[in-house]
């Protein structure tokens, strides 16, 4: 893993104590530091605590509507993705 990252053991631990810091905050019922906390991890692109995916609710809940669901490219695509979708809306 670290390889893939191109990290140290000390920058991936340093990673976790930040990571580890900021949890905790955002559990203490700061609303700044909870803030903060989930958009780092939308920018992860991962949902905070209590956010369902569509997935998530059983079908017949949904009520026929999970046709038209959308989602967001690979992260991999996701520049292409948008030079594309803003080369296109002018037309």
């Amino acid at each position: 893993m670290l390889d893939r990252l191109g990290w140290t053991r000390e920058e991936a631990r340093a990673f976790l104590e930040r990571w580890e810091k900021m949890r905790a905050l955002a559990t203490s019922g700061d609303a700044v530091e909870r803030g903060a906390f989930e958009r780092t991890l939308r920018s992860l692109g991962l949902r905070p605590d209590g956010v369902r995916s569509s997935r998530d609710v059983p079908a017949d809940a949904r009520g026929g509507q999970a046709e038209g669901r959308r989602s967001r490219p690979p992260s991999d695509y996701r520049e292409q993705f948008k030079a594309y979708t803003q080369g296109t809306a002018g037309e």
